[in-house]
């Protein structure tokens, strides 16, 4: 048996906790101040108490058993906070704080042992094993499960990983309890099982989705109404909660509803089906589905009957649902795994994603185009030759008219994914309740200003709040020219930062044709790649450093000043470049020098976008005087910022008032909230680093492969590969570029192109790009690349 799976016996193999009725009574009042009557409810681990208050209220008492990891506790706290705020319609217990507002007590017995003590609201109604399951409730208790599992999907704790015995995923660990299965066929089945498990269904779960899962769907678990009209009243109990694949939780619901007769799947088949039409599943896991239903047979008959002779006092509670689960697994034998797929699969037909389109789809696509056209004019432009008709976004995934899914790896702006389900529950309930403006007082957006300065260095310590990444840009250039009374601004040669009058001065990259004003000034960005060959870093810093010089010379012979130097720490735009260190402190001191001040544009390159460092300017060890942040920071809801230093915005106040009526709302302030606690909660810093240490890895081992990759270059997840006619005479592949990224397109996978000669292809994907994305990207890169230079 694994560690992983010895350690998940140690709950079980804790007797769950003694406490007479009268202790729990007086942990009630004591903890909660609930005065009434208790009652013992079964329980596999812990001990439960119903408690009838006084004044006609019920809950339930839940004392955890001591072996418990307290982080599990808490993640069952915060799995159920989130629901209830996510999705308040999903019938699942809410949490009573104690006295002191906690969402747990501390109780130790007189031996001193610790016991933590929750108090839960109480579900009306009857275990779903106490009733006759019709049709109808199968379908609803389908239903609830994929709605659970909805609110469930944007959430993610460090527990989730916590050793489980469980865990379908640890099937292939349980062959050390398979002697404690008294029926000797039965427990050769289990054993045959166990270790085909191993071999063909555990390396297949790991290409699955994965998510937090309830996983623990039994009829003990359900509550549902009493009468004719059955409905599901409550799902409880949620201690064994993993993270896993998602169909696991279909499994593990369905495997409860196999049932006697010439046609033992019906109910289960039934209840995938209905689950299948909230959630379409994928093939991969319908076809896996037969083999996971039987895991969880397998486990149910295994733990159990090893925890029965463990704990002989709570055998009939432990062992209650045994029988059936024997009983299941021997009528899967006799249907055999084709017979079992096929009528899953019968039962799910394909469901369409997104509403599938006319049947004149291309034409439509043409129409639209057309119509675009024609209202919104030829200044817009659309991505791709064949354009994308986008409809839903989910995670990292795009999905078009006709249902069919793109991987994004393109998008920074949706940061911690298209439509988070905690972004879009903080948008609407705040949007449900209040959207005012900054003129008057609110809470929310002062805790927002709070956590968002919290994230920089102390001389960083006011901020004001905008709509876009310009506004922010705008403003940061208003308050350089006031505090410093000079005009001109400094920027690189093919940078973007915006598109208001004064910022797409700056932004050469989208405003080319426009002229530029005698206040601007254009260098060129920092080349790692076409730098002079034996050119090191610090020599490369000294030519760009005396690029810098000498456009401050310029602006001084025109009698202008600099009051600004504006960067963006990536050099995105430009190509994506990562400034070797010493440049960008070098940049501030020149331009302070000089008598301006650094601009950090960190808009596209910020907010954990490198995986090492939250900001992009923390790379190189210097702090800017004005920082921007763009729609990211809201997951594309209109919210920016302009960090800055208390001492320069006083003296822009001296002189001025701002104003802008949609910054700083309430509800944008609440999404902004919501960003950051999926930013932190799912460490989305760490895995923009760890997946993005293995997307450059991938990608150098690509170029190794194809003389037309140059280079390689960012971090995290922010890449550039610069496309070349050959890698020895680095001429830029401007067409080989585009056939690329609209290879990658028709292929599923979106990606776009930079750089003054767009031949630099740009991978800035949602920060929840995982490793099997990396993985669908880099087949894909290489097959379009491969078809674009046959």
């Amino acid at each position: 048996m694994s560690a992983v799976a010895l350690e998940g016996r140690v709950i079980l193999e804790s007797p769950a906790p003694s406490f007479e009725p009268e202790c729990a009574e007086t942990m009630a009042r004591e903890y909660f101040g609930i005065d009434g009557r208790a009652e013992p409810l079964g329980s596999e681990r812990d001990q439960n108490f119903s408690i009838l208050s006084s004044s006609g209220a019920r809950f339930v008492l839940k004392i955890s058993n001591p072996a418990e990891d307290p982080r599990a506790v808490e993640f069952e706290n915060a799995a159920l906070q989130h629901v209830a705020a996510v999705s308040p319609a999903v019938p699942v217990p809410r949490l009573r704080p104690t006295l002191s507002g906690s969402s747990v007590a501390r109780h130790r017995d007189d031996d001193g042992k610790l016991y933590l003590v929750r108090l839960i609201t109480w579900l009306a109604g009857v275990p779903l094993r106490q009733v006759k399951v019709s049709g109808a409730l199968r379908r609803q208790l389908a239903v609830t499960l994929a709605d659970l599992g909805r609110s469930l999907r944007g959430f993610f704790h460090p527990a989730a990983a916590k050793p489980l015995l469980w865990d379908m995923q640890q099937v292939a660990d349980l062959a050390g309890l398979l002697p404690h299965i008294g029926d000797e066929a039965l427990r050769e089945s289990c054993a045959g099982f166990v270790s085909h498990f191993g071999r063909e269904i555990r390396p297949a779960l790991a290409r699955l989705r994965s998510q937090v899962i309830y996983n623990d769907l039994n009829p003990s678990n359900v509550l549902v109404s009493v009468g004719p009209a059955q409905r599901v009243t409550g799902i409880v109990d949620f201690g064994d909660m993993v993270h896993g694949p998602l169909v696991c939780d279909v499994a593990v619901g369905a495997a409860y509803q196999l049932g006697g007769g010439e046609d033992p799947l019906a109910g289960a088949a039934e209840f995938v089906a209905a689950y299948h039409r909230e959630v379409p599943l994928e093939p991969e896991e319908l076809e896996l589905l037969p083999d996971l239903i039987a895991a969880r047979l397998v486990m149910t008959v295994a733990i159990t009957s090893w925890r029965a002779a463990r704990h002989p006092g709570n055998r009939e509670y432990i062992l209650r649902n045994a029988a059936a689960a024997a009983d299941g697994l021997r009528r899967l034998a006799e249907l055999g795994p084709d017979g079992a797929r096929d009528r899953l699969l019968a039962a799910c037909p394909p469901v369409p994603i997104a509403p599938a389109p006319p049947a004149s789809a291309p034409e439509d696509t043409g129409a639209l185009v057309r119509r675009r056209d024609a209202l919104l004019g030829p200044a817009y432009r659309l991505f791709y030759r064949n354009p994308l008709h986008a409809v839903r976004g989910e995670g990292v995934w795009l999905y078009d008219a006709d249902g069919r899914a793109y991987l994004d790896a393109y998008n920074n702006v949706p940061l911690v994914g298209h439509s988070h389900p905690q972004v879009v529950a903080a948008l609407a309930a705040q949007a449900a309740t209040l959207n005012t403006h900054t003129r008057y007082l609110h809470r929310a957006v002062l805790d927002y200003a709070e956590r968002l300065l919290s994230k920089f260095p102390a001389s960083l310590d006011r901020v004001m709040f905008g709509c876009t990444g310009t506004e922010a840009n705008d403003l940061a250039l208003r308050i350089a020219r006031a505090t410093t009374g000079h005009c001109g601004v400094i920027a690189t040669a093919w940078a973007y930062h915006g598109n208001s009058a004064t910022v797409a001065q700056v932004s050469p990259s989208y405003a080319s044709g426009e002229a530029r004003e005698d206040w601007v000034e254009l260098i060129p960005a920092p080349d790692t790649y076409r730098r002079p060959t034996g050119t090191d870093d610090a020599a490369l810093c000294a030519h760009w450093l005396a690029e810098l010089d000498a456009a401050i010379d310029r602006l001084t012979v025109r009698g202008i000043r600099p009051a600004a130097l504006i960067l963006d720490a990536g050099f995105t735009s430009d190509g994506m470049f990562l400034p070797p260190p010493g440049l960008l402190q070098g940049a501030a001191d020149r331009i302070r020098d000089a008598g301006g001040l650094y601009i950090a544009d960190e808009v596209q390159s910020g907010f954990g976008r490198f995986g090492k460092s939250l900001w992009g300017f923390e790379l190189h060890g210097v702090e800017p005087d004005v920082v921007t942040l763009g729609k990211p920071i809201g997951n594309g809801h209109p919210l920016s910022a302009t960090v800055i230093r208390s001492t320069l915005l006083d003296r822009f106040a001296e002189g001025t008032r701002y104003f802008n009526t949609f910054a700083g709302n309430p509800v944008s302030v609440a999404v902004g909230l919501a960003v950051l606690d999926v930013f932190e909660r799912e460490d989305l810093l760490e895995n923009s680093r760890s997946v993005g240490a293995y997307l450059h890895e991938q990608l150098r081992s690509t170029a190794a492969d194809f003389d037309v990759i140059g280079d390689v270059r960012g971090l995290g997840l922010f890449a550039g590969v610069e496309l070349v006619k050959d890698s020895r005479g680095r001429e830029w592949a401007t067409g080989l570029a585009a056939e690329v990224v609209n290879g990658m397109r028709e292929r599923g996978v979106l990606i776009s192109m930079i750089g003054p000669q767009t031949n630099v292809l740009k991978i800035r994907p949602p920060l929840p790009f995982g490793r099997e994305h990396v993985d669908q990207l880099i087949a894909t890169l290489r097959d379009s690349l491969q078809a674009a230079v046959s």
